[in-house]
């Protein structure tokens, strides 16, 4: 046996008992999370909870503001992710310290803090969005960001963008630096322009990059909860309650643990489906 292969399995060894832990841990709270929804409060088995979820019309309201808080954050993440990283790949002076602050600062800022932060911006009183806008002319009257359910929703994916741009910002710029440039020189030599090499040389060169972040932006925003909590708790009224919000609240505020075991796991295979049409559709691009 060589050297390295007695490394790896001495690695393999230690690794293993945590490796253990987490899969052990994942079972016992899958199948806990299972059975709870299949129970009542006195243990007995039931459908009920799965029944209370697909009559429960806050549980509809909630999936279709999970579908366009999906749908708006992502698009918004992914534009601006890879405008930003189109910028950051040219060669400047200074650029570790340009991507440190736009791309790290974004990201590593405690979602606690960006929600409380971007909830004051908003403030329709004091915030400093309002005056800026005044002061620009560009509105008269102060405008209630919050207060009302289409305005809410347009304000929390405007903030999960500025929070979440930073990772897809950070993949595009690596994908960007693994083009070689002879592709753009060859490009240009035979007189094609800046807008023609995007498309042609920049997006298919990035396609398994694209498809990869896709995946894990979705997943992401689909779970993510803090910052949408934190702005609005899921109003006014039901305007910005997504699943995962009302998941929290069903079992921690309602204290309805079974219904919400229920409803998780319908987002659980909701998820697991969406991972499995990505991971098969990037299987395929890498088989061509």
């Amino acid at each position: 046996m060589s050297k390295l292969a007695r490394e790896e399995k001495t690695a393999f060894k230690m690794v293993l008992p945590y490796l253990l832990i987490i899969v052990l841990l994942f079972v016992y709270l899958i199948g806990s999370n299972i059975y709870s929804s299949f129970t009542t409060e006195e243990g007995a088995f039931t459908l009920q909870n799965y029944s209370s979820v697909f009559t429960d019309p806050v549980v509809g309201r909630s999936m279709i503001n999970t579908v366009v808080w999906v749908i708006g954050s992502v698009l918004g993440q992914l534009l601006l992710g890879l405008l930003v990283a189109l910028l950051l790949n040219e060669s400047t002076k200074g650029q570790i310290i340009f991507r440190s602050i736009i791309l790290i600062l974004p990201w590593a800022t405690l979602d606690i803090v960006a929600g409380v932060m971007w909830k004051w911006m908003y403030n329709d009183m004091y915030g400093v969005l309002n005056d800026v806008l005044v002061k620009m002319n560009i509105i008269n009257d102060y405008i209630p960001w919050l207060a009302t359910e289409n305005m809410a929703m347009i304000s929390v994916i405007i903030a999960n963008i500025w929070k979440g741009f930073c990772l897809s910002g950070m993949f595009f710029l690596a994908g960007l630096q693994t083009i070689p440039p002879d592709l753009y020189e060859a490009a240009e030599i035979d007189g094609a322009n800046s807008i023609r090499r995007f498309w042609r040389i920049t997006i298919p060169q990035l396609k398994p990059v694209i498809m990869t972040t896709l995946m894990l932006t979705v997943i992401w925003t689909i779970n993510y909860f803090p910052l949408i909590y934190i702005m609005t708790g899921g109003g006014p009224g039901y305007g910005t309650e997504t699943v995962v919000t009302y998941i929290y609240k069903l079992g921690f505020r309602f204290l309805e643990f079974n219904k919400a075991a229920a409803l998780s796991n319908i987002l659980f295979v909701a998820i697991f489906a969406i991972a499995f049409v990505f991971l098969r559709s990037i299987a395929k691009e890498e088989a061509r």
